[in-house]
């Protein structure tokens, strides 16, 4: 049996929900150029009271107000979002968070902990599911797959599970709790790319894999333009369509859904490039435009995810781009090589696709 109380969805605070979503839309406004690509589904489905799940890759912590602000500025429903509670330290900001529409989810140490926590973190999304609130996660469950692993990490299929099990026992849901709606629900895949990660450098470093920034007043300290952020929501995913995938099949859809919205910007080929002209502790300049050339012959596919060039620019063009906007590629330097890997890598399974 299902029972769903309302009083377990932490209400925001309209005085400090109002103060975090000044700062959110002024570093909206001030802090970076955002470009943003929503798929006309999202308004209509709204329009008739569908429910969503947003589900993203993770690269930065920005992407946490910055998608929400997005959806503000199109009149489309702020959801809660789901943070690890390891990125918010003490009560005191832990309190604080969830009056902003922040609900955390334990990060667990031990298998028995891991199990508790992904039976909290369902039972949780079935309740603002229920309840018709909108929530967004990332389901990949860390920023820092990129920079250990080279890759995306996958989707942790808990969220899923919940979604799933909501349309196949929405009767049961229904008829145990007669306060709530008969919700139509979907996933929205989402993805930002940016021309700079604003703790690209903080997110290299190894601390026993324990993130840089922690809360509020760290991430104070990051304040800094972002340049051109693109913001990409794609596709509903209808969970009634896929109600016969398993929980981790779903999971891996979706995945693959914010994997097609991933974008290609300069910033993306040119560490491709330098890293491709690196040989013996070496970079040779030379070779860098001619290998931006090729690279972007490589990618031609996928000339509709180009942003900020497109595949007529020159190789020093592309170059000249960086130099105007990014101070960290102005000098080329062997010893910037990680944060170079790293901006290669968010675009690595376009190669991967090809057999590279």
């Amino acid at each position: 049996m299902y029972d769903f109380l309302n009083k377990e969805i932490d209400k925001r605070n309209k005085f400090i929900y109002s103060i975090a979503k000044f700062f959110a839309i002024w570093g909206h406004n001030h802090l970076a150029k955002p470009h943003e690509e929503i798929h006309d589904d999202i308004k209509r489905l709204k329009d008739k009271k569908a429910v969503f799940l947003f589900a993203g890759l993770h690269k930065s912590l920005w992407e946490t107000t910055g998608v929400i602000t997005s959806l503000h500025f199109n009149n489309l429903p702020v959801p809660f979002i789901g943070m690890g509670n390891n990125l918010v330290r003490g009560k005191f900001f832990q309190n604080l968070a969830k009056k902003t529409g922040v609900f955390l989810i334990k990060r667990a140490n031990t298998r028995r902990d891991i199990v508790k926590s992904a039976e909290s973190l369902k039972k949780t999304i079935l309740n603002f599911i229920a309840h018709g609130t909108d929530i967004l996660i990332f389901p990949e469950g860390t920023r820092k797959n990129i920079s250990q692993n080279g890759k995306y990490g996958g989707f942790f299929p808990t969220v899923f599970e919940a979604m799933l099990e909501y349309e196949r026992n929405k009767k049961e849901i229904l008829k145990s709790n007669k306060n709530l709606s008969d919700n139509e629900t979907y996933i929205v895949p989402f993805n930002v790319d940016y021309s700079k990660v604003r703790e690209d450098v903080e997110i290299i470093k190894n601390s026993k894999n324990i993130p840089h920034t922690f809360h509020i007043i760290d991430s104070l300290k990051m304040l800094k333009n972002l340049g051109n952020i693109y913001i990409s929501i794609g596709k509903p995913i209808s969970v009634s369509a896929n109600i016969e995938k398993n929980r981790k099949e779903l999971a891996k859809y979706t995945r693959e859904r914010c994997l097609d919205l991933v974008k290609i910007l300069p910033i993306n080929i040119v560490s491709r490039s330098i890293l491709d002209s690196h040989k013996n502790g070496q970079i040779k300049y030379k070779e860098i435009p001619y290998n931006i050339s090729e690279n972007i012959k490589k990618l031609e596919m996928y000339k509709d995810r180009f942003r900020g060039f497109n595949i007529k620019d020159k190789p020093q063009d592309i170059i000249n781009t960086l130099n105007r906007n990014e101070i960290e590629l102005k000098k080329i330097d062997p010893g910037n090589l990680a944060v170079y890997k790293l901006y290669s890598n968010y675009i690595s399974h376009y190669f991967e696709k090809r057999g590279e």
